[in-house]
């Protein structure tokens, strides 16, 4: 099931101030910064807090509740590459400060050539090479245990090469988080032997 199941609607308020935006003769990407969209802004970000629960959708570590630095509004498609898809419900969520700057604008889309003609959005998943958040399940192509992800599909290591997601292991190498975790030890080991991994406990226990 995708994290996120049901995409922003805007508001009547929003809807007016996002036409009168896209209707202005300087209209880019760059727009997206202009003071008159902050309410915009703000309730894209507040929206997506509440249906990812304070999580974000690539590392699946946590956003901020307030801070909106610490909840960056990712553009999926990049905003700077395809403007008609800026307000796409779509195609935002929000996402932590450290995948926001690794994945910055690169390339998501299989056939982006393509694609820059379309009008709609793309709808299949098969058409985006990252783990999109509407669409896909996360657990079919990023297996996740603590600080370490795993691929199991082409897209799943797309993202966790693209978002940096074995960040951590990169810096600090194979160190004591990771030798002395007894329950990631059991978590690869299923996985690797059975292709799932298993539920944790609840509380964490």
């Amino acid at each position: 099931m995708p994290l996120i199941e049901k995409p922003l609607a805007f508001s009547d308020a929003s809807s007016v101030i996002v036409e009168q935006k896209k209707a202005s003769p300087n209209y880019s990407h760059t727009s997206w910064g202009d003071d008159v969209l902050q309410p915009v802004r703000r309730e894209i970000r507040e929206y997506y807090r509440t249906v990812q629960r304070l999580t974000c959708v690539y590392c699946l570590g946590p956003i901020s509740s307030y801070s909106a630095f610490g909840a960056q509004i990712e553009h999926i498609v990049p905003k700077s590459q395809y403007l008609d898809f800026m307000f796409e419900p779509k195609n935002m969520c929000v996402i932590c400060p450290d995948c926001n700057e690794f994945k910055s604008s690169r390339e998501v889309l299989v056939k982006p050539v393509l694609a820059a003609s379309r009008v709609n959005y793309p709808k299949n998943p098969l058409l985006f090479r990252i783990v999109h958040p509407h669409f896909d399940s996360y657990e079919e192509h990023i297996a996740k245990f603590n600080r370490l992800y795993v691929e199991c599909s082409d897209k799943g290591g797309y993202t966790i090469y693209i978002c940096n997601l074995n960040r951590f292991y990169r810096k600090f190498g194979r160190c004591d988080e990771l030798v002395d975790d007894v329950s990631l030890a059991e978590q690869s080991e299923s996985f690797f032997e059975k292709g799932i991994v298993p539920e944790s406990p609840p509380n964490g226990s």
